[in-house]
């Protein structure tokens, strides 16, 4: 949002929070696959990360995008 939107910090992470409480078992799981994909880049030598860091972060964008309502 801060890039996204240009807000300040505190909305962001209000905006944050609304959006875990209304999507607790998805942000779970995906917070275990990014945990889990990293853990296992790192064990490459940090090789993997050249990969998987930016999939991650594309993903990430994807699901902000698909989770907080568009600007008007």
């Amino acid at each position: 949002m801060l890039l996204d939107r240009g807000t300040d910090t505190v909305s962001a992470v209000a905006t944050s929070v609304r959006v875990l409480a209304a999507n607790p078992l998805a942000m779970f799981v995906w917070a275990c696959l990014i945990a889990a994909i990293i853990g296992i880049s790192l064990l490459t030598g940090f090789f993997a990360l050249l990969v998987t860091a930016p999939l991650i972060g594309h993903a990430t964008w994807h699901a902000y995008r698909a989770t907080v309502e568009p600007a008007h």
